[in-house]
This record gives structure tokens, C-alpha cells and sequence, in this order.
């Protein structure tokens, strides 16, 4: 009886923490045969070898249940590699320019809508089922907007979403339009508006709308994501490393937990560490760098950028002449992300320890 109860306790376990999207194997044909027989739309991701978020939607977005029961459920699922095989041409026709893109398709090619970049799973879920009832796509928000123009809910979706697709002067239009029609904010929608407003201003006005933002709505939801961009905007446009960095801790003061303001933080150091395992000039560059990178992994952690932290690492290690230190580093980046970059450094790491 024990022995049984086992096997039910890991046949349990096992399906909890493997539970993933079902991605179909075969061609584009089929997958387009298979939702037309199932009636059914059809989610490509598209994606390439390199592309770390699109490791992290396998490890964060479809393992979750609130995506991968619906989508396995109710749609038929594929990956597509944008740079291989069918790929290449899908990628093409469908004018994908960055990865990962995850298209939703009726069984007949026709694009429903899209998902660019990584989002949160609770996002992701939210918006794939819309999709699926035909809800809060392009098509659906032109209809919207058409009949009421003044569509506040419209008008920021529709917003949002040519943000995503780098039509910035597009979603100007729509979000200016709840600015000047919803000064009372009785829609409850003008802060988000405001800071996709803010988030879109030139190099010489983003730092003070950014600013000006944070100042009048600091109990908005959207303050975390002004000060990530407000301290990525210091840094990586205007060079300002000391107000970048200011901004980061009081970010981290305020939201200690937020996994994107941790992220893009972690990110920040690996990127000091990644420069002088570059450009270092002796052991003393190196091993600062080996200080960052000590320094990032608690931000990083469960992320694929463990896996870079882990890379530089490496590389800092090498430099050092550590090779043995290296190899295990290198090993762990692998252990996170199969990739080239990091299989090539394994066999220069090999390659020295066997000379020795």
C-alpha cells in the first residue's frame, strides 16, 4: 500500500513541475491541418537558438498553469525557429523582427494578433484568451474606436499595443486622447496613460516627464516601471552612472521584491562585469568585475541571465587563469542555457586545463 501511494505521490509531483505547453511536432502544414480539423486557432512562437526571453517564456510563462491549461486546451501550439528550416519564410511573411514573437492564426494563415517581447505569465494568459474570443485584438479595437472614438478603455489598449509594435507616433494619438478627455481620471486609466506617454518622450525630455510622472502618481502600479526606466534611461542614454544607480536603490527600497526592477538591475551589473572581461586592462579589472557579478546573482537568480552572470563569470576567470574556477562556472551557464557562446568558452576553458 505504501509502495502505490509512492508512485501516486511522484506520478502527482511529476506532472506539477514538468507540466509545460503543449508544442506540436510536424510542419507548418499540419499545424494548420490540425486546427482547422480541431477548429481551433493556432499559437506559433517564434523564436531562435540565442534568444534568452525566449528561454524564459519556456521557464516562466508556459510552465504556469493559468497559460499552459488554457493553451493546451484550446489551441493548437508550435515553435518555430525563425532562422531555420520554415522558419526563415514564416518569419518573413509574417514580418517578425524580434524574438520572441508569439502569433495567434486562424486555421486559415490569417494573423489574429500578437504578443511581442516577454511578458508576465498573468499578462500573457490575459491576453492569449482574449485573442482566442476575438476580444482586444487590432481588428476588434479599430471596430471599437470607430463607433466610439472616445473609447477610453479602446484608446489605451489600442495604445499599448502599437507601443509594442514600435508604432510610437501611433499610440501618442490614442493615449493624448485620455489625457485630454479624462482629466478626472474617472476611468481610473490616466495614470497608465500618462506613463506610456512619459515612457515614449526624446532624449532631451524623457528624464523630466519620467520624473514629473513619479511625482504625481506615486502610488500608481506604474511607479515601479518609471523608475526601471527612469534608471535605464540615466545610464544606457545619457551616461549618467550616478543618478542611474541612485535611482536603482531607491527602486529597489521601494519595491525589494519587483522581479522586473530586479532583473533590470542584475542586468546593469552583469553589463559593467561583461565590459571589463572585455576591455580590463589586469587582474585587478578582473576581479572587480568578478565583484559585480557576485554582486548581480541575487537579482538574477531563476532567470536565464543567471546564466550570463555565470558566462562572464567564466570569462573573468579565464582572464584570471583560473581555469579550473572557470570550468565550473561555465558549466552552470550551460546547466541554464544550452547556447554557442557559452559551449565555445567551455572548450577554451577544455582546451587550457589540458595543456597544463
Amino acid at each position: 500500500m505504501k509502495k502505490i501511494l509512492l508512485i501516486v505521490i511522484f506520478t502527482f509531483l511529476g506532472s506539477t513541475v514538468f507540466a509545460q505547453v503543449d508544442f506540436q511536432k510536424g510542419s507548418l502544414s499540419d499545424m494548420f491541418s490540425k486546427a482547422k480539423t480541431e477548429k481551433k486557432i493556432l499559437m506559433v512562437d517564434v523564436m531562435t537558438d540565442w534568444c534568452k526571453w525566449c528561454i524564459e517564456l519556456d521557464n516562466k510563462v508556459y510552465s504556469r498553469p493559468e497559460v499552459y491549461e488554457f493553451a493546451n486546451a484550446n489551441q493548437v501550439n508550435y515553435k518555430i525557429d525563425a532562422e531555420k528550416g520554415e522558419g526563415v519564410d514564416f518569419a518573413k511573411k509574417y514580418k517578425v523582427n524580434g524574438y520572441p514573437t508569439v502569433l495567434f492564426i486562424d486555421a486559415a494563415g490569417n494573423e489574429i494578433d500578437r504578443i511581442v517581447g516577454y511578458i508576465p505569465a498573468k499578462d500573457f494568459a490575459s491576453m492569449m484568451q482574449d485573442y482566442n474570443k476575438g476580444i482586444n485584438t487590432m481588428a476588434d479595437l479599430k471596430i471599437k474606436l470607430e463607433k466610439n472614438p472616445d473609447d477610453i478603455l479602446a484608446n489605451l489598449k489600442m495604445g499599448e499595443k502599437l507601443m509594442s509594435l514600435g508604432d510610437n507616433s501611433g499610440a501618442k494619438k490614442d493615449l493624448q486622447k485620455i489625457v485630454d478627455l479624462d482629466l478626472q481620471d474617472l476611468s481610473g486609466k490616466l495614470a497608465d496613460a500618462k506613463y506610456d506617454l512619459a515612457s515614449m518622450e526624446d532624449s532631451s525630455h524623457i528624464i523630466q516627464a519620467l520624473q514629473s510622472f513619479i511625482n504625481e502618481y506615486p502610488k500608481s502600479d506604474k511607479v515601479k516601471d518609471a523608475y526601471v526606466s527612469l534608471a535605464e534611461t540615466y545610464i544606457y542614454s545619457m551616461k549618467d552612472k550616478e543618478n542611474g544607480e541612485n535611482t536603482y536603490k531607491t527602486a529597489l527600497s521601494l519595491y525589494p521584491d519587483d522581479e522586473m526592477t530586479r532583473l533590470s538591475y542584475g542586468q546593469y551589473l552583469n553589463g559593467l562585469a561583461g565590459e571589463l572581461s572585455e576591455k580590463g586592462s589586469g587582474d585587478a579589472d578582473y576581479n572587480k568585475g568578478l565583484v559585480y557579478i557576485d554582486e548581480a546573482l541575487p537579482y538574477v537568480k531563476g532567470s536565464v541571465n543567471e546564466a550570463s552572470s555565470y558566462y562572464l563569470q567564466a570569462k573573468l576567470l579565464y582572464n584570471l587563469k583560473d581555469y579550473t574556477k572557470a570550468s565550473n562556472s561555465i558549466d552552470k551557464a550551460l546547466k541554464i542555457f544550452d547556447r554557442k557562446l557559452y559551449r565555445d568558452l567551455k572548450d577554451k576553458i577544455s582546451k587550457q586545463m589540458s595543456e597544463k
